[in-house]
């Protein structure tokens, strides 16, 4: 479960709410893919492709679906987004060819990579979403968006520079002496709750972690309790003297 679900789980009344930390990189580092749903693919900012053959795109598919067929998959990779983090959506008639496509993308080293709810384009009819005849797009457009509550890469940068925002490092104690970014408060996800008097209210507030996920859950508290609050969804490495590496997750 997410830190979102979490959150929503615990305002509904269950009480035994957990949060698989380790999260989606590691699911997939374990070789699973995962699954997307018609709602998603209807309303996210996605990258979707259609892998059937020409003729039966053209007899009906899903709207915004780039038409790569799956024998040419191997040979497209520089069709594809520059950014790794574009979550990419595969379908088909076959579900053992979107699950290649899976692995082919993963091999690309793309990291949001995931096969529409089988069978596809049946069970894009049966939810009664419209379909388009005709040939499909054959060029990828995608332009990456940020999600409620994130803060850009360059933004958190220049802003850490200049010294306008409070960074709450809410990693463990011994991650943080291990390396942090220069002027970070350290306060441990666990911590957090009974210390948010230590948290300056006179500047804006970022928090983040090793990967975003303990650095979302800090936010959802800290926005609840009425804090000018973003958080870092990023790979992080800081080293003991300030100097720091940030990539794109």
């Amino acid at each position: 479960m997410s830190p979102k679900s979490a959150g929503l789980a615990k305002k509904w009344g269950w009480k035994n709410v957990r949060v698989y930390v380790e999260g989606m990189p590691a699911w997939k580092k374990a070789g699973h893919y995962t699954v997307s749903t018609p709602d998603y693919v209807r309303t996210a900012n996605i990258v979707l492709i259609d892998l059937r053959d020409p003729a039966a795109v053209a007899a009906g598919h899903i709207p915004r679906a780039v038409g790569i067929p799956a024998g040419r998959l191997a040979n497209a990779k520089d069709a594809f987004p520059e950014s790794l983090t574009a979550p990419i959506v595969f379908y088909s008639d076959n579900v053992e060819e979107s699950i290649e496509a899976i692995k082919t993308a993963r091999g690309w080293r793309y990291k949001k990579v995931s096969l529409l709810e089988f069978p596809g384009v049946l069970e894009w009819q049966k939810r009664g979403y419209d379909i388009k005849t005709g040939p499909a797009a054959k060029e990828i457009v995608y332009v990456r968006k940020l999600e409620p509550g994130q803060i850009s890469i360059p933004t958190f940068e220049a802003a850490l520079k200049t010294q306008a925002i409070t960074v709450i490092d809410v990693r463990g104690p011994s991650e943080y002496a291990a390396g942090h970014f220069p002027g970070a408060i350290n306060i441990s996800l666990d911590e957090l709750p009974a210390r948010l008097d230590d948290i300056p209210h006179d500047k804006f507030v970022v928090v983040h972690c090793r990967t975003g996920v303990r650095g979302e859950m800090a936010y959802l508290l800290l926005k609840e309790k009425g804090f000018d609050v973003k958080y870092l969804k990023a790979g992080c490495k800081c080293n003991l003297d300030g100097t720091y590496l940030i990539w794109e997750l």
